[in-house]
């Protein structure tokens, strides 16, 4: 028997995302309002402020919701950690919802700081943190010195991927490109390990106990 009560918590959650998100890569981030994201998650604005201020926080959580904030990886080894993170930003960046929500949102926000807050404390903070754990972690198993810059290898995996959905005329988010801006973190951390993983080109990685088995 099917119930016939108003929508759950969740399903509205739901809802309001994949409207939001839908929209985004029908039009732009700039052409969508509130309005249209709940007409289309077939809910209405109470509803909507009552889980975001604004279209600017929905971001963030369309962002983890798809995407997640990396801080479940954990491979073993720096270069399957970064091999990892990668293999999830090229995913991202490919995501033509994300693309688009991400440039439209920038321009947005650039005369409103106060609305990019969410973005930098639910998400942008979390994983850039996480690039300080990963180093870590590679410090600890020897793999690297202590004296690395998380942030700049964070900016060195997260830039080039951003430039590429950013500028017009550029080549599309790939695979090869985020296999380059893994080497570029090794480079920058003097990493003198093996990286026969990335021969093949490839962001595919096991655990070290598996590549022995």
């Amino acid at each position: 028997m099917t119930s016939s009560g108003r929508p759950r918590k969740g399903e509205i959650d739901r809802a309001i995302l994949d409207a939001f998100a839908v929209l985004v890569e029908e039009r732009g981030y700039a052409r969508v309002s509130v309005e249209d994201v709940v007409r289309r998650a077939g809910s209405n604005k109470p509803a909507f402020y009552r889980r975001f201020r604004d279209l600017a926080s929905v971001v963030p959580r369309l962002l983890e919701d798809r995407h997640g904030l990396d801080s479940d990886i954990d491979t073993g080894s720096l270069v399957g950690d970064l091999c990892e993170i990668q293999r999830r930003q090229v995913r991202l960046f490919s995501d033509r919802a994300i693309a688009r929500g991400l440039v439209g949102w920038a321009a947005h926000v650039e005369g409103r700081p106060e609305q990019a807050v969410p973005f930098v404390d639910a998400y942008l903070a979390p994983r850039r943190a996480f690039t300080h754990v990963v180093l870590a972690r590679a410090v600890t198993r020897g793999e690297i010195s202590d004296d690395s810059d998380p942030d700049w290898i964070a900016d060195l995996l997260t830039g080039p991927l951003l430039m590429r959905i950013t500028l017009p005329g550029l080549p599309p988010v790939t695979e090869a490109l985020g296999v380059q801006t893994v080497h570029a973190a090794l480079d920058a951390v003097r990493f003198r390990g093996d990286r026969s993983a990335l021969a093949a080109g490839t962001l595919v990685h096991t655990r070290p106990e598996e590549d022995q088995a």
